[in-house]
C-alpha cells in the first residue's frame, strides 16, 4: 500500500470535533445488536420510545440502504413491537449488496418521527478485517451531503484515511472541504493536497496498466488542486482511455459532429460499437444516438436507443424526441406518463405530509411540461383536467399560469382570465407583470371588470390556503440573540405575522436557500409580516457574524442552543419553516418557502 502524509489532513478531524453540531447530538434511543455488521447480517433492533412515540401500539423502523454502485433502496423491515419499559423491537436482514444503511423511527402514519436530532440512526457495513467498507463510508458521506456537510466530510476523511489508494475519493474530498470548511486555494490544507497529488502523479504517471477509473480519478484530482501541468497531462490520458468520462464526452461529441456533417448512416454503427464502454458515463451518448436513429428512419434502432436513453429522469425531453417518429407516438406518451406518475422515495426524516408538499412543489414544473405535451400530442381536455385537479389543491402561480395558457389556446378567454388573476394577485408577482396578464385576456389593468376578477381570485385562493391551516399555541420558549442574551420568542413575534426559519451553517440546503429567505422577507414587508431565522445548535460569535455578512443575510438571526424552540415546535430536521399569526398562534406547519407569501396574505386580509 502507498504511504501518505496525514499530519495536515488530520487537522480536518480536529476542526470537525470542535463544531457544536457534533458535540450536542440528542441521545439515541435506538440500539442495533451489532455495530459492525457484515453484508447479509441479521440485525436485532431495540428502541426506547421518545415521548412523542411512546403511546403507539407499534412503530415503524423506516430504512434505506445504499449499494457500492450508489443505488438507494428501501429496506423491508417488520414493524417494531412493544415490550417492557417503552421498548420496541424488531429484526431484519441487511441485503448482501448493502454497504450502508440509515434509519428513522416513525408512527404508522408517518407523521411523527425520531430522526436522532437530524443525524439519523445508521449502520456501516464492515469487511472481514473489522473495518468499515470504503464504499460504505462514501455512501454515508453521500447520505449526509445534503443534510450536514460536516458529518459528510467526517465520513469522507475517514474513508481516505483508511483507504488512501482509493484514488477516486481525493478530488471529491477536496471539493467537500471547500464547501464545508471554506478551505481556500491558499491555505495549508490546499497545499497538503497539492503535495499529495504530486506524490500520486509521480507514482502513477509512467504506468501503462491503469484502469479507466484510476485514470479518471487522477485527472479529476489534478483539476481539483489546480495543477495545470498535471491536469493537462492526465486529461489527455483520460480522453485516450476507453471507459472514462472524458473519453465518453470526447467520443460522443465527435460522433455527433460526424452525424451533422455526413448524415446518420455510418455513425449509428459507431454509436453501437462504443455503447458497451460509454454506458453509465456522464456523456449524453444515448440521447444523441437516438437522434441519429430517428434521422435514419431505423425503427429497430429507435426502439433500442429509446430504452437505453430512458433512465427515469429524462421523461418529457425523451418523449418530445421520440414523438417525432409517428409510429412511436404511443411510446412517447407512455414515457411522459411514466415520468409524471413516478413517485420519488420519501427521504428519511421527512413526514408524509412534508414529502407530499415537497413533491407537489417539485411537480409544478413537471406538470406544466407534461400538460403542454399532452395538449400538443394527445388531448387538450386531458391536459386541462390534470392542471385543474392540481390547482384544486395548490395555489402555485406556475400551475395557474399553465392553466391559463392552455385555456387561452382553446379559446376559453374567461377561463384564462380567472387563472391569470390568481397569478396577478400573488404577492410575489411584480405589478408590471400583473398588469400585463390583464392585457393578455383583453382587460385594462385598472378596469372595474378586471378588479372584480382579481377579488374573486383572492377569495378563491384564500379559502384554498386556509383549508390547510392549523391553529394552536406553541409552548413558551426562548432563543439566544447575537450578544448571548436569552429572549422570549413570544416577545419577538408579538403583534405581527412571523415566519420562523430553522436552519444552521452546517446544513448545505439551508445555505442554498438564504437568497430565497431574503427575497421572502422583502415580499412580506408590505404585508406587515417578518422573518425570524433560528440557527439550531449554531452559536453566535465572530464566525457567525462573518458568515452573516458574507452571505448578505439581512433578516434577524437568533439561536437555539439547547433545543428549546425546536422542542416546542417539534423540529427534527432543517430547513424547517413555520408561520405564526399576529397573536403568536401557529397557523401553517412546515410550508415550502414559495407557499408562504400566500399564507401570510390569507392571515392579514
Amino acid at each position: 500500500m502507498v504511504r501518505y502524509r496525514w499530519s495536515t489532513l488530520a487537522c480536518v478531524g480536529v476542526a470537525l470535533a470542535v463544531l457544536p453540531v457534533l458535540s450536542c447530538t440528542r441521545e439515541s434511543g435506538l440500539r442495533f445488536s451489532t455495530e459492525r455488521p457484515g453484508a447479509g447480517s441479521e440485525i436485532t433492533v431495540s428502541y426506547v420510545a421518545s415521548s412523542t412515540l411512546a403511546d403507539e401500539s407499534e412503530l415503524v423502523l423506516r430504512g434505506t440502504y445504499r449499494t457500492a454502485a450508489g443505488a438507494v433502496e428501501l429496506l423491508t423491515i417488520p414493524n417494531m413491537q412493544p415490550g417492557s419499559g417503552n421498548t420496541f423491537t424488531t429484526l431484519f436482514t441487511l441485503p448482501e449488496s448493502a454497504v450502508y444503511a440509515a434509519f428513522v423511527v416513525e408512527d404508522p402514519a408517518g407523521q411523527r418521527l425520531d430522526a436522532n436530532g437530524g443525524r439519523l440512526f445508521d449502520l456501516l457495513v464492515h469487511g472481514t478485517d473489522g473495518s468499515p467498507l470504503y464504499r460504505g463510508l462514501i455512501a454515508r458521506a453521500d447520505e449526509f451531503e445534503d443534510r450536514n456537510l460536516y458529518t459528510s466530510l467526517e465520513a469522507f476523511r475517514r474513508a481516505m484515511e483508511l483507504y488512501p489508494d482509493s484514488l477516486d475519493g481525493w478530488g471529491r474530498l477536496r471539493s467537500l472541504e471547500r464547501r464545508a470548511l471554506g478551505s481556500s486555494n491558499g491555505d495549508s490544507l490546499f497545499v497538503w493536497h497539492q503535495e499529495n497529488f504530486a506524490g500520486i502523479d509521480q507514482r502513477y504517471r509512467d504506468r501503462e496498466d491503469l484502469s479507466a477509473s484510476t485514470v479518471q480519478a487522477i485527472s479529476d484530482y489534478a483539476t481539483a488542486v489546480l495543477n495545470s501541468e498535471g491536469a493537462s497531462y492526465w486529461r489527455a490520458i483520460s480522453e485516450a482511455t476507453v471507459g472514462t468520462d472524458d473519453w465518453a464526452l470526447d467520443i460522443t461529441f465527435s460522433l455527433d459532429h460526424q452525424r451533422r456533417a455526413e448524415g446518420p448512416a455510418g455513425v449509428l454503427e459507431e454509436f453501437e460499437r462504443h455503447w458497451p464502454d460509454a454506458q453509465g458515463r456522464i456523456a449524453p451518448f444515448a440521447p444523441l444516438a437516438l437522434e441519429a436513429a430517428i434521422e435514419s428512419s431505423d425503427l429497430a434502432a429507435v426502439d433500442r436507443w429509446t430504452e437505453r436513453a430512458y433512465d427515469g429522469f429524462t421523461g418529457i425531453y425523451l418523449a418530445r424526441t421520440v414523438v417525432e417518429v409517428p409510429e412511436r407516438r404511443d411510446r412517447a406518451l407512455e414515457i411522459a406518463r411514466e415520468k409524471y406518475e413516478r413517485s420519488p422515495i420519501r427521504p428519511l426524516g421527512r413526514t408524509v405530509d412534508e414529502h407530499d408538499q415537497s413533491v407537489a412543489l417539485g411537480r409544478a414544473t413537471l406538470l406544466k411540461d407534461y400538460a403542454r405535451f399532452l395538449s400538443e400530442y394527445a388531448s387538450a381536455d386531458e391536459a386541462i383536467g390534470i392542471i385543474e385537479e392540481a390547482t384544486d389543491q395548490s395555489a402555485s402561480p406556475d400551475l395557474f399560469e399553465a392553466l391559463a395558457e392552455l385555456k387561452l389556446d382553446q379559446g376559453d378567454v374567461d377561463g384564462a382570465a380567472r387563472a391569470y388573476a390568481v397569478v396577478a394577485t400573488d404577492p410575489g408577482t411584480p405589478q408590471p407583470r400583473a398588469d400585463s396578464l390583464a392585457t393578455l385576456v383583453g382587460y385594462t389593468p385598472d378596469s372595474p371588470e378586471w378588479g372584480a376578477i382579481l377579488e374573486a381570485a383572492r377569495a378563491q385562493v384564500r379559502a384554498l390556503v386556509l383549508s390547510a391551516a392549523v391553529d394552536w399555541t406553541p409552548a413558551a420558549s426562548h432563543v439566544t440573540d447575537a450578544t448571548g442574551e436569552r429572549q422570549a420568542l413570544a416577545d419577538l413575534t408579538s403583534g405581527k405575522p412571523t415566519v420562523l426559519v430553522f436552519w444552521a451553517r452546517w446544513c448545505g440546503p439551508c445555505i442554498e436557500k438564504i437568497p430565497d429567505v431574503a427575497r421572502l422577507q422583502e415580499t412580506l414587508e408590505p404585508l406587515g409580516a417578518q422573518v425570524l431565522s433560528i440557527a439550531w445548535r449554531d452559536p453566535p460569535g465572530p464566525d457567525m457574524d462573518a458568515f452573516i455578512e458574507e452571505h448578505g443575510i439581512t433578516y434577524p438571526v437568533y439561536h437555539d442552543l439547547v433545543d428549546d424552540v425546536t422542542g416546542a415546535f417539534g423540529v427534527f430536521a432543517i430547513q424547517t419553516n413555520f408561520v405564526l399569526d399576529a397573536q403568536g398562534r401557529l397557523r401553517f406547519e412546515r410550508p415550502e418557502l414559495v407557499d408562504i407569501p400566500r399564507q401570510v396574505e390569507a392571515l392579514v386580509r
